[in-house]
């Protein structure tokens, strides 16, 4: 008798979904606005490429694309974007160029001042003038430049907040190579942490370089030279120009009704999502093989 595998829906908001990727670090009830934009979304992308969420993967920048990926930022927004580094940076850079909005400048100033954390963590009373913000256990050597964060702690103080579903091994790890003294408790809120320091660090793979150059603070990137693309890896590519981050350019892309940014009180968050699909409903597209096709190679 074949063995019959757990069937569940991996998507925003789905229990098993969010236990199998967070175990028992439950996520916050914030997270609840966005349920009215997801069950928004189209169950697939343009031309029947498939819409999933949570995931990453990418095609060398050849000219079509074979699908789509989502996620949740923030608490605040649900963000689309084609499976494409090429697609991802040139909807972006055409979004900086439009108009800052009423609506774009009141979504801004609400990640300024009213930003949760995506996780149920600790109040924390710990303030530090420099904090970095690790990724998790998965991506945490493969994107991390450790020189650059060695040189942070010692020559400026750094504290580090490991990501809340950081392994045992890695946090042992973390305590050996940077010492007990530069950790902070990695289920203490990352938010209240960065509400109150000067200097935010981060990796390509982090809302809270974002929600940093929103509050006006000194924000450093943390990524190796080279990495393969993460979550927000060409958001920051498009809004830093000359090392430095551009605030007005966020502004616009908050402002661009197509940029894939689906915010949680949007007035039209159907438009928004329909926009964003209809900016690609011309380029050349690639549906997924059928598995009953795999040997016809249709």
């Amino acid at each position: 008798m074949p063995i019959e595998t757990l069937a569940f829906n991996d998507v925003l908001n789905n229990d098993i979904a969010h236990f199998f990727k967070s175990g028992n670090i439950r996520r916050s009830d914030e997270n609840n606005q966005l349920n009215k934009i997801h069950h928004l979304l189209p169950k697939k992308g343009n031309h029947g490429t498939n819409l999933e969420y949570d995931i990453w993967y990418d095609f060398n920048n050849e000219p079509k694309i074979r699908g789509y990926v989502y996620t949740d930022l923030m608490t605040k927004f649900v963000y689309l974007k084609p499976a494409s580094s090429l697609y991802c940076v040139k909807l972006l850079r055409e979004c900086i160029k439009e108009k800052i909005t009423e609506e774009g400048e009141k979504i801004f100033e609400d990640i300024s001042q009213n930003n949760k954390d995506k996780y149920k963590l600790r109040d924390t009373s710990e303030k530090h003038p420099y904090v970095i913000f690790l990724p998790g256990t998965n991506i945490l050597n493969e994107i991390t430049d450790d020189v650059k964060i060695e040189k942070a702690i010692k020559s400026d103080g750094a504290k580090l907040k490991p990501h809340p579903l950081t392994s045992p091994f890695i946090m042992s790890f973390l305590r050996a190579r940077y010492g007990k003294n530069s950790l902070i408790n990695k289920n203490a809120s990352g938010h209240e942490l960065l509400n109150k320091t000067e200097v935010v660090g981060f990796c390509s793979n982090s809302e809270m370089g974002l929600i940093g150059m929103a509050q006006g603070k000194r924000i450093k990137l943390f990524d190796k030279h080279k990495i393969i693309a993460k979550t927000y890896t060409h958001i920051y590519e498009v809004l830093f120009q000359d090392g430095y981050p551009v605030i007005n350019d966020l502004k616009r892309l908050l402002s661009a009704d197509y940029s894939g940014l689906i915010y949680h009180s949007t007035k039209n968050p159907k438009k928004r999502i329909n926009n964003f699909f209809k900016y690609f409903k011309k380029i050349k597209h690639v549906k997924p093989i059928s598995p009953k096709n795999l040997n016809t190679g249709k």
